[in-house]
């Protein structure tokens, strides 16, 4: 199990608080003020506009001064396959790499209090000189002993990622959410190390060998730790479980995009390269945008009445749908 003392770990209760703010119109002018709506008109769809990126003052210093944290990224979608089934739904899977660009490890480390169920999940933060770790109050993290079906059983984090479908308009901004993956558990692991894009060579800091292994496939356990090094990817291919999106009646230009830590689990350096995108031009014939434009950078708005990723509805897939 890593640590990087043997010394009993700080723990730290950090109360994190949302504060919405108001958007300034350029300029200093006043907003416009939207038309009345007539009595019988529905009401309009109300958008749920991003959990906004306030970092902690405590954990923004920590991450500076005392402590070494994570970066978690996603690699873009790649090596998309059609996965057509014995029902006529139609599957549009995709490899996926998460991987730590920061200047520590993340690491998570799993209890319980009782013998069934799932774990607690709190955030250890490596220090920087002697100090000891800090171990942070839980972010509402589980780390779940989750049945794949079809390649056993393993301890994993819940909300360690999320797939989306968007619909572009023709500039290639996101305009609405209309699909997602029911992959949300991930195991955090060492699986490979990586190179700097820009430099081609190791992440500073970056461990030579495997810190944190493949995930524990002992359900009798009170106790779990998950992560994944500086310089390392935790990495799935396109015919892993649940590593899809339902494309099925779909037409036209849609932005696949994959998440980090959508539910902001994790104290990061950075909370704003979380994600990645390609464009993807439905029905799927192979790959190419076919005249559909790039993805736009920024976060899309998003709204109540948006899917969620759930395992219901979904018949589980034979091995042979995969391979």
């Amino acid at each position: 199990m890593p640590t990087s003392s043997p010394a009993r770990p700080l723990v730290l209760a950090v109360a994190l608080l949302g504060l919405a703010v108001a958007p300034v119109p350029a300029g200093g002018q006043d907003p416009p003020v939207p038309a009345p709506v007539p009595e019988s008109a529905p009401p309009p769809e109300p958008p749920l506009a991003p959990a906004p990126q306030q970092r902690d003052p405590a954990i923004v210093e920590a991450c500076e001064e005392r402590y070494r944290c994570p970066d978690l990224t996603m690699r873009r979608p790649y090596n998309l396959r059609l996965i057509r089934t014995d029902g006529g739904r139609r599957l549009l899977a995709s490899a996926n790499a998460i991987v730590n660009v920061g200047d520590g490890p993340l690491e998570l480390r799993g209890s319980r209090r009782t013998s069934r169920g799932p774990m607690d999940a709190r955030q250890v933060l490596s220090p920087r000189g002697s100090r000891r770790p800090l171990v942070l109050e839980s972010r509402g993290g589980r780390i779940v002993f989750f049945d794949t079906k079809r390649r056993g059983t393993y301890w994993k984090f819940e909300d360690a990622a999320r797939f989306e479908l968007w619909e572009l308009d023709d500039q290639g901004h996101r305009t609405r959410l209309v699909r997602t993956s029911p992959k949300v558990y991930y195991c955090f692991r060492d699986l490979r190390r990586v190179r700097r894009l820009d430099l081609r060579r190791p992440y500073a800091g970056s461990p030579r060998k495997r810190v944190f292994p493949a995930c524990s496939q002992r359900g009798p356990i009170r106790e779990v730790t998950l992560g994944t090094s500086v310089g390392w990817a935790d990495i799935y291919p396109w015919h892993y479980p649940q590593n899809y999106i339902s494309v099925t009646g779909l037409r036209g230009c849609y932005a696949y995009t994959q998440i980090a830590d959508p539910a902001d689990r994790f104290r990061e350096i950075r909370e704003d390269n979380n994600s990645a995108s390609v464009t993807v031009r439905l029905p799927w014939a192979g790959g190419g945008r076919r005249g559909c434009p790039a993805v736009r950078p920024g976060e899309p708005t998003r709204r109540v009445s948006d899917p969620a990723p759930k395992d219901a509805g979904e018949p589980a897939l034979t091995h042979d749908e995969f391979e």
